[in-house]
């Protein structure tokens, strides 16, 4: 009709709503596509057949975009006449009354099922309305003779396609180059990532679009002294949490490196409080008090001395000892015997337990441990080798 009749405005506004077909069967398809599995040729599979139909939209749209505009150009000196003006306004007021509709019903059906896409989908064919009107008043000035303003509201409905076209284009070559999402989503999964515990940073997080799903890389910084095994765990944590919170998230790559401490806080139990002379006490749970030490660099820089409260205790003194220690945020315990329970209260909060083979002052048990010549606790020990001996 828009050919026939001879108006550039109903010409311009059939191709915008071309366009919306056109986007939308891209879309179908680059989605039909993008469910493929991937295979060894494609191992990140087809995502991005959505982003090329995408891109061939824009071309396209940019192509007739140029079309109107040259079209309604040539318009401002023709005097020209619209055949079929009566059917031309009809389809025009159809147009426009189509769209309202659909928005309406867009909008009404989003809101019931609580899809925010949909409502987003009816705010977008609420412009459609806006430029159908638009082109119904190009129509109307072209059949009372003001062929200047038909052809200038062309030209608009030429520059609003345009626009469309490019803003298209620039989203489809952006994912194409693998742009980086927002940085929203960055900070996201830094903060996800370190509330994990066990991870003390996180560094060189990446993110790309693949067509309408989302690839990530990220390294995280674990704790010292910790086991591969235990190390994999708290990666795959990280990786559960950040594929929950973002549900559009095909892939996170978690990489692990170990976090290098400048202040190490240690704890050993001692048997009075004499400062660096103190010396160790081989029983764990019984010992009267907890010397805590933080050392920088192999060089002691600060201690203090608290009471063990659970040496108190008829029972679970061990339990109550190990909770002191987390309470207290150490890194490292040095301990000549440790039960089963506080072993695994201790262990589960990534401390890590050294044993001393006899008992030795604070400066001295420092020393060993600074030297590497003491050995990482990987069993609970309930007895001390002197008393085995005694």
């Amino acid at each position: 009709m828009a050919v026939v009749s001879g108006s550039v405005a109903l010409l311009a506004g059939t191709i915008d709503s071309f366009s919306d077909v056109f986007s939308s069967i891209a879309v179908w398809a680059g989605l039909k596509i993008a469910k493929k599995k991937p295979t060894e040729r494609f191992p990140y599979g087809y995502y991005k057949a959505e982003t090329f139909a995408l891109l061939t939209v824009s071309l396209i749209l940019v192509a007739s975009s140029i079309l109107i505009m040259l079209e309604s150009f040539q318009k401002f000196f023709e005097v020209y006449v619209i055949s079929f003006s009566g059917i031309a306004l009809v389809v025009a007021a159809l147009s426009a009354i189509i769209y309202y509709l659909l928005a309406k019903y867009k909008g009404r059906v989003g809101r019931q099922i609580g899809s925010q896409a949909l409502i987003s989908e009816g705010l977008h064919s609420m412009i459609d309305v806006y430029t159908s009107v638009l082109v119904f008043v190009g129509v109307f000035l072209g059949v009372l003779g003001f062929q200047v303003g038909e052809a200038l509201i062309g030209f608009m409905m030429g520059a609003y396609v345009l626009a469309r076209g490019l803003w298209f284009g620039k989203d489809a070559v952006l994912v194409l180059m693998d742009v980086s999402p927002s940085p929203q989503r960055v900070k996201e999964m830094k903060e996800i990532a370190e509330s994990v515990h066990g991870v003390k940073g996180t560094h060189d997080i990446r993110l790309r679009k693949s067509g309408p799903v989302f690839f990530g890389e990220m390294h995280v910084e674990l704790q010292e002294g910790l086991s591969l095994e235990r190390a994999h765990v708290i990666s795959e944590d990280v990786e559960t949490r950040i594929k929950k919170h973002f549900k559009d998230l095909e892939l996170v790559t978690v990489h692990v490196g170990l976090a290098h401490r400048k202040k190490t806080r240690m704890a050993i139990p001692i048997m009075e409080d004499n400062g660096l002379d103190s010396s160790l006490s081989l029983h764990f749970g019984s010992a009267p008090y907890f010397a805590f030490i933080e050392v920088e660099e192999g060089q002691i820089v600060s201690l203090n001395v608290k009471e063990n409260g659970g040496a108190r205790l008829s029972h679970k003194k061990g339990i109550q000892a190990a909770n002191l220690l987390v309470e207290e945020k150490v890194d490292v315990v040095l301990a000549g015997s440790l039960g089963e329970g506080p072993f695994h209260v201790l262990g589960d909060n990534l401390i890590q337990i050294y044993y001393l083979p006899k008992s030795v002052e604070i400066r001295e048990a420092i020393r060993l441990l600074n030297q590497n010549l003491l050995d990482k606790m990987v069993s609970p020990i309930e007895k001390h080798e002197e008393d085995k001996i005694e």
